[in-house]
């Protein structure tokens, strides 16, 4: 799949680029690249574990980490950290405008387990080499990150788990964080 060179800074001919009031996928892949390239990483090198890969799924918390439910959503709504409300409709009052390049969240609890879940955050593109969303456990194979940030991941192996234990707790559409 071709993805666009994001644009250093996004303007507001780029947001013009819709077809039918709603932005074209190209549109939402720059849009989504330059945001990647712009969050700062909360997380150091040390602070995503290796992890073994088992199928579809890593059995195993990253650094032995323990997750908050409520820590999770705040990682899901923050947008300087997992700002997972760009790509997917969470249960999130904070976001208005969640994304739909993604799979519906809401409910994910019921259609994978933690571990699962825990594969999905940390390295997805092991099950999607295609895939516009990052490994956020991972440091390597992303191009075009500021110097700063290069060598690091974009969220914590802490930040991962809080996530996974929130996600995995959604078992309905109306489930709030």
């Amino acid at each position: 799949m071709y993805l666009p060179q994001p644009a250093a800074s996004v303007s507001a001919p780029l947001l013009t680029c819709v077809a039918g009031g709603r932005p074209s996928l190209r549109v939402a892949a720059t849009l989504l690249a330059a945001a990647m390239l712009l969050l700062p990483s909360a997380a150091s090198t040390a602070d995503c574990a290796p992890f073994e890969i088992s199928g579809d799924r890593i059995e195993q918390p990253l650094a032995g980490k323990v997750g908050q439910a409520g820590a999770g959503a705040r990682v899901a709504a923050d947008r300087q950290r997992g700002d997972c409300v760009i790509c997917h409709r969470l249960p999130l009052p904070e976001g208005r405008f969640h994304g739909n390049l993604g799979p519906d969240l809401r409910a994910v609890g019921l259609r994978l387990s933690p571990a699962q879940l825990r594969l999905r955050v940390a390295a997805n593109r092991h099950l999607n080499p295609e895939s516009i969303m990052p490994d956020y456990c991972r440091s390597d194979g992303r191009h075009q990150v500021a110097e700063d940030y290069r060598d690091h991941p974009i969220l914590s192996a802490q930040d991962i788990e809080d996530l996974v234990a929130w996600l995995s707790g959604l078992d309905a559409a109306e489930a709030a964080p």
